[in-house]
């Protein structure tokens, strides 16, 4: 997607939050009657709200120069986060909090140190590390070695998600209903290299088959007053332990000042063998949120928010619809663990393939389904996701549509 456009001298970025956040692709375009905007000129950043307010959405820019470490803006300093982002270009990143139709100013201050989060990675054990926000947790990357005699611990990677708070987990890690359902996780029941292949479940797998995926490397890792986050190596495996796909999995956290966490997932999946189908159903496969075992045990306190075109269904019931509920800009699932109530807002990036079919279950796992990719050797499929994690069920529908507004860059 061409839509950043730089100088020395003036540089005009236009803030699709999703193309800033995951990367575009050059040379397609977008229509974009209402948009947010920020503008390079002379040192100084205008960042222009659209017909959405920003609430602590983080902004990036293409800076020359020395990178400062806070910006000023009448008379209050936001820190920077600065990325190199390849060939020789420096990414600024910062929050922004502007009302809608308005424009706030930017300038570099003298100031080194200016308050912020502070994100920062530790190793919790042997195979699992734990972003710390402010000190508490916020998410947890856990990636075992596989181990065919302990196929049920170790059969994939995901990631943990605690409470806003910090105080507790709010997603299921191993055991309980469905141990292969694990934090925010990835995968197919359905995959197979060319008609004749035999079929591999890289979803819940099979332990008298082998097939897996499995953390290779650490790539990237991000910390600061901004974000933190990684990129880390995935291989996908078949039963006799070749692998068939890498994968490249980025994870970045925001932390908005009213307590609010941001996760951005991205997924690049590189097949290395011709016409390899990632296939399956909705319950069965994509990218997926599963929430803590207490939620199963306490359904009763859980419920779905919709988009408007589906705000007659009962809140409290399942959508099993594939030919109907599909394309969803975004859903939300609302439900308590130990006592505590909070949302989780699910927001499918407009890049990604058509056809995606939403899967709820009020047991607390819900998700897009992509069905029928087939990729060629060398071949990439790129998925993105963003995940809103709140505490309580203030949130509404129209909180929801402005989320998913500054996400996918569409008013």
């Amino acid at each position: 997607m061409n839509v950043i456009k730089f100088s020395s001298i003036f540089c005009t970025v236009t803030l699709l939050f999703w193309c800033l956040l995951a990367g575009c692709d050059s040379g397609s375009d977008l229509d974009l009657p209402d948009h947010t905007t920020a503008i390079v000129q002379n040192g100084t950043i205008l960042v222009s709200a659209g017909s959405h307010h920003l609430e602590q959405s983080p902004v990036s820019v293409d800076w020359d120069g020395p990178a400062p470490s806070c910006l000023e803006s009448n008379g209050e300093l936001t820190p920077v986060q600065f990325e190199e982002s390849g060939g020789g270009h420096t990414s600024l990143w910062f929050s922004a909090a502007v009302p809608a139709g308005e424009t706030k100013t930017f300038v570099p201050s003298e100031q080194e140190e200016c308050t912020g989060s502070a994100f920062l990675w530790e190793r919790e054990g042997e195979t699992s590390y734990r972003l710390l926000i402010d000190g508490v947790p916020g998410i947890e990357y856990h990636f075992p070695e596989f181990d065919m005699d302990s196929y049920e611990e170790t059969m994939k990677p995901f990631h943990h998600v605690f409470s806003p708070d910090g105080s507790q987990l709010i997603t299921k890690g191993i055991g309980g209903t469905y141990t292969h359902h694990r934090g925010i996780f990835y995968g197919y029941n359905h995959v197979r290299i060319g008609e004749d292949g035999e079929s591999m479940n890289l979803w819940s797998a099979r332990e008298d088959r082998g097939e897996v995926t499995e953390h290779r490397d650490f790539v990237r890792e991000w910390t600061g007053p901004v974000y933190g986050g990684h990129e880390v190596e995935i291989e996908w495996k078949d039963s006799d332990g070749e692998i068939f796909a890498d994968e490249i999995r980025r994870v970045k956290v925001y932390k908005r000042s009213n307590g609010e966490l941001l996760i951005d997932v991205e997924s690049n999946l590189t097949s290395h063998v011709n016409e390899l189908q990632l296939d399956g159903d909705l319950h069965h496969a994509g990218i997926q949120f599963r929430a803590s075992q207490y939620v199963d045990d306490n359904p009763e306190y859980s419920r779905f928010l919709r988009p408007e075109s589906w705000a007659d269904y009962p809140e409290n019931e399942e959508i099993d619809d594939p030919e109907n509920y599909t394309n969803l800009p975004w859903n939300a699932f609302q439900f308590v663990v130990e006592g505590e109530p909070y949302t989780v807002g699910y927001f499918s990036h407009p890049g990604n393939p058509q056809g995606g079919e939403m899967s709820e279950r009020l047991y607390g796992r819900f998700g897009e389904f992509i069905p029928g990719i087939v990729l060629d050797e060398s071949e990439t499929l790129t998925l993105r996701y963003r995940f809103l994690i709140s505490s309580g069920h203030e949130i509404d529908r129209e909180r929801m549509d402005q989320e998913y507004a500054l996400y996918s860059g569409t008013y």
